[in-house]
């Protein structure tokens, strides 16, 4: 019965558009962008899903009984702008047995913070094609159309809807076109992996899509993310199953493909769907890293050249003096001197030891509401009261609030915990409680406006 009903659809559609030239763009099939190329699924991914700046290109090649062989080609360069905004060009190409659209698209999204980890997106698409019917009785035709986006991002959750044809405008006829709208809504969830070098994942994604003359489409897929490879699989209550994987090479190049079944009786029996991917990363952030890298590896290997060098002095320093001494062992009386002497200098570094030792050893009074941890003893962290601005279990949110606040002209500093497999972020480390506390209830001299909080190692 719905295969009757398409083909139903499919001899009338000639005959509608002979009259008014109907648009008939419809959904590019992009279900199964959870990795690349994602801003055509939901304008705002281009902020978060695609890589900062990078050129992607993604391929559909779909086998139906219906409509012939429907291809779809979509070329796209994505970059973020600053802290809040992402936009990108792209190039399409979506044909089926009937018509064919060619044309450009542009990307624009913005984020709204609406909370600590939060944000409100608002993105849009906005298309210009040019539409060549198969037909030779069907004019051709110019147009264009709008697709909003809205999306909620809390921590790890998100929450997307997009109006595909809000807006349709046929350029040659000079009128828009009221057509049916195609909605589509998609959640997910981003769960962070204690492996992969911070920045595995893995995102389950629920997803619903209402097309005109079709029946509801909805689907789940799944998407793991490693530095160097993922996967990803789904399923859809009209193309069925999919899977596929890619592999990325040297942080830049990132080469994939998808196979999607075709159990649905809609579809071919002799034929799968084939997704390809393609994606290169521009960004500089990788190489900036290098250098970075380049550079404290540099430093590192200065200062133990310097400390070898002072360590070479000093040995040659305790050589001189104790040629002296032996000079002077004649001289009992220089010799009893030099014994007092080091004597007091030993009392005098034991009392100030002793006095250390006591501050690092006394007991804090937690203040009423005041946020406080305390531990004896910490790998790599020397004894003292830090200064904590967040805590983060997920990579990427680590470096990004690690960049905000550097764009302050603030100097973070870090440490990673192992016991709990999270990234501290601090302003300042402190010798006593009172300093701690000061540099707290002044918002850190008046430099940093949210909320911070005291972690004590004690030695």
């Amino acid at each position: 019965m719905k295969y009757c009903k398409f083909l139903l659809l499919l001899t009338l559609l000639p005959m509608f558009s002979i009259g008014q030239t109907e648009n008939l763009l419809e959904d590019f099939r992009q279900h199964n962008l959870l990795h690349l190329n994602s801003s055509l699924l939901n304008p705002t991914f281009s902020y978060d899903r695609n890589d900062p700046r990078s050129v992607s290109l993604w391929t559909r090649y779909q086998w139906q009984s219906i409509d012939g062989d429907p291809t779809t080609l979509f070329l796209n360069y994505s970059q973020r702008f600053g802290e809040k905004a992402s936009g990108g060009l792209g190039f399409f190409q979506n044909n089926t047995a009937t018509y064919q659209n060619t044309g450009g698209i542009l990307n624009v999204a913005f984020a709204i913070p609406v909370g600590e980890n939060s944000n409100l997106f608002f993105g849009t698409n906005v298309l210009l094609y040019s539409q060549e019917f198969f037909d030779p009785a069907i004019d051709n035709a110019f147009g264009g159309q709008l697709v909003p986006a809205v999306r909620i991002q809390a921590g790890d959750f998100n929450l997307g809807v997009t109006l595909e044809n809000a807006l349709n405008f046929n350029f040659t006829d000079s009128e828009r076109e009221n057509t049916d709208r195609i909605f589509n809504g998609l959640m997910s969830y981003d769960f962070g992996l204690p492996f992969g070098e911070g920045r595995s994942f893995i995102r389950p994604q629920a997803y619903v899509k209402s097309i005109p003359n079709e029946d509801l489409q909805y689907g789940l897929a799944a998407l793991y993310s490693h530095p160097k490879f993922y996967l990803q699989g789904g399923y859809n209550n009209y193309y069925s199953f999919s899977g596929g994987f890619g592999v990325t090479f040297a942080q830049k190049l990132t080469v994939g493909g998808l196979v999607e079944t075709a159990t649905n009786n809609l579809i071919s029996p002799d034929g799968e769907t084939f997704e390809l991917f393609l994606s290169f990363n521009i960004d500089k952030q990788n190489d900036s890293k290098t250098q970075k890298q380049q550079q404290l590896e540099e430093e590192q290997a200065r200062l133990a050249e310097e400390q070898k060098r002072m360590q070479e002095e000093e040995q040659a320093r305790l050589d001189r003096e104790a040629e002296a001494r032996r000079q002077r062992e004649a001289r009992q009386d220089s010799i009893q001197r030099a014994r007092e002497a080091q004597l007091r200098e030993e009392l005098e570094r034991a009392k100030q030891d002793s006095i250390a030792k006591a501050q690092r050893e006394r007991e804090v009074v937690i203040e009423p509401g005041e946020k406080y941890e305390e531990v004896a003893y910490a790998e790599g962290l020397e004894p003292g009261f830090y200064l904590i601005a967040n805590v983060f279990g997920t990579q990427r949110y680590f470096e990004n609030f690690m960049q905000t606040l550097e764009s302050r002209g603030l100097n973070p500093k870090s440490f990673f915990r192992k016991m709990n497999g999270y990234n501290y972020v601090y302003l300042k480390k402190y010798n006593t409680i009172e300093e701690a506390r000061a540099a707290r209830n002044s918002n850190y001299d008046g430099r940093y406006n949210e909320a911070l909080w005291i972690f004590r190692v004690r030695q």
